[in-house]
């Protein structure tokens, strides 16, 4: 695609797809709160999350600083979307009262049902395949005052069986189906398409096939073509005529094109003349 053929537009929302994630805090009377959410990013043993500051979560996190962080499956976007309307908040927000409805009962509301943690006091989700218990350590406010960047070290992870990499610390990543928030729809994670380099639990590294070449790092079709070969890639001479040459640059298992060179470079039509045109 042409730089020129992207559009301008302003989406309503920039969800451009991550795992949701049910949030269990505490309330001041002792009764757990739970809220959808998909704003987040880990690194370490630290998350990060996105929570709205008018919002139950949020509240107390500011008062009570533990909470667990629930990933649930794909399969169960029906339990968080029931959520989606209601509030821990009473009384309802003003600029949420349109839209939402108070409700203590969110466990029993989504169809889930709680489960004690181990090292903090908020129960975990027992439907969830995989639960982080965490304690927050900074609250940072945003630019937009509706919002707030919570900081949760993770101090301990609990996986289902069928999730771990027996005799190991890992998840199987091919075994975990987290449920996608993207554009305000969910989706499954779809097919594995490779890993990166530093996956403790793949078979080898990945195979990337020969990087795309830069124009301008090769001064003619020849050189390019060099240039090709040695980064594993193979090559297959498709048209020749007076007007000039088509290679196709294919992948190293000899499989699909990647590029062509087309050239009626002098040097180039003697070099293919020699060599055999495979339609």
């Amino acid at each position: 695609m042409r730089q020129d053929e992207h559009l301008v537009i302003e989406p309503s929302v920039l969800y451009v797809g991550t795992p949701v994630y049910l949030v269990v805090t505490r309330n001041a009377d002792g009764t757990a709160n739970l809220a959808p959410a998909s704003s987040h990013w880990a690194l370490g043993r630290m998350l990060v999350l996105g929570l709205e500051t008018d919002g139950q979560s949020y509240a107390n996190l500011v008062e009570r600083p533990q909470l667990t962080v629930n990933f649930p499956s794909s399969g169960q976007w029906r339990n968080v979307e029931r959520l989606a309307a209601v509030t821990g908040r009473d009384p309802v927000p003003a600029a949420k009262a349109h839209r939402y409805r108070t409700e203590r009962r969110k466990f029993e509301l989504a169809g889930l049902t709680e489960q004690p943690s181990e090292l903090v006091a908020p129960p975990r989700v027992r439907e969830a395949p995989l639960q982080f218990e965490g304690e927050v350590r900074r609250i940072t406010p945003g630019v937009d005052p509706g919002y707030a960047m919570v900081e949760v070290e993770v101090v301990r992870v609990h996986a289902l069986p069928e999730l771990h990499v027996p005799g190991t610390q890992h998840i199987d990543p091919g075994a975990w189906h987290p449920l996608i928030y993207a554009f305000r729809h969910f989706y499954d994670r779809g097919e594995e398409l490779g890993w990166t380099r530093s996956s403790p639990t793949a078979s080898g590294p990945p195979e990337l096939g020969p990087p795309p070449l830069e124009p301008e790092s090769a001064s003619g079709p020849l050189d390019e073509l060099a240039r090709w070969e040695g980064f594993g890639g193979t090559w297959a001479l498709r048209e020749l005529d007076a007007e000039g040459a088509v290679v196709s640059l294919c992948r190293c298992d000899g499989g699909e094109e990647v590029s062509r060179i087309v050239s009626a470079d002098p040097a180039f039509l003697r070099w293919a003349a020699e060599q055999e045109v495979q339609p």
